[in-house]
């Protein structure tokens, strides 16, 4: 038998094929694996982006970029281990979740099957445990400081990601100046918490209790032209906000009332937290 050709051992006529008719063969069928490839890409680039209905959470680590490689991956790990233990006593399981990285971030999509309430109180108050958990070791310099927007909307996913306005819109409110600068002001607080107006009014101030509503003081997002709540946990209201108006004593008021430090003594004085020194 020549080498140039083989012998079909099932045909009782022994049809002879030869070697450059199978290679002809092979050629043909690998052309139209590639067409059939290059067909499915193009089908899947055409396809419409499918929309879901999603809850919201970002939560981005404050003063990030000042750190060297060895403490930013070190924050990261706390990072996710925190969110971890937080999902996990929300009773949100991981097929519930979309996460992606962001570097000093991370960007959780969550089912809308997950009620908001969950998000809203048990996950956020598991995290601000968890958090103060880890800075209790650590020096006040070295605190993990975190800013968390939530937010729900419907989100658009296509063969590169997710998109869409509410995103747009969630981002916006993570890093807005305005919460920023209100973190700024206090040094020593953990984390900072900015819900956007949809979901307070859904959700977090219908369930006060849970989400300790009152802490939550209403801001205007300049980049979105919205109001948004802020809340800094630990503290009873965020920094900035005004204090609340006291009530005169009797009915003719206190002596006191409306009168300030400079006022009830005579020359400079200092304040020290709860109490004035008269410097005279």
């Amino acid at each position: 038998m020549s080498l140039s050709s083989v012998t079909s051992p099932c045909c009782p006529d022994s049809v002879l094929v030869s070697r450059a008719s199978a290679f002809e063969t092979c050629r043909q069928l690998q052309e139209k694996s590639c067409e059939w490839s290059q067909k499915l890409v193009f089908m899947n680039q055409s396809e419409p982006p499918v929309t879901e209905y999603r809850s919201i959470v970002l939560v981005d680590v404050e003063g990030s970029t000042k750190l060297l490689d060895p403490a930013q991956m070190e924050a990261r790990k706390a990072l996710y281990e925190i969110l971890d233990a937080a999902f996990e006593q929300a009773g949100v399981s991981e097929r519930h979740q979309v996460r992606e990285d962001r570097g000093d971030g991370v960007m959780v999509l969550v089912d809308s099957a997950v009620p908001k309430i969950h998000l809203a109180g048990t996950f956020l108050g598991q995290l601000v445990r968890s958090l103060e958990e880890h800075n209790r070791s650590n020096a006040l310099s070295d605190w993990l400081r975190l800013r968390i927007a939530l937010h729900v909307g419907e989100i658009h996913r296509d063969r590169h990601g997710y998109g869409g306005d509410a995103l747009n819109s969630a981002f916006r409110l993570l890093d807005a100046e305005e919460l920023k600068t209100r973190f700024k002001e206090l040094q020593r607080a953990q984390c900072v918490v900015i819900a956007s107006e949809r979901l307070f009014h859904d959700v977090i101030r219908h369930h006060p209790d849970e989400t300790d509503a009152a802490q939550y003081q209403e801001i205007t997002v300049a980049r979105i032209g919205k109001p948004a709540w802020v809340r800094v946990p630990g503290f009873a209201r965020p920094p900035g906000s005004p204090a609340p108006e006291k009530k005169a004593d009797g009915p003719g008021g206190s002596k006191t009332a409306g009168m300030t430090a400079n006022t009830l003594f005579a020359g400079p004085v200092t304040a020290h937290r709860d109490f004035v020194i008269n410097n005279d």
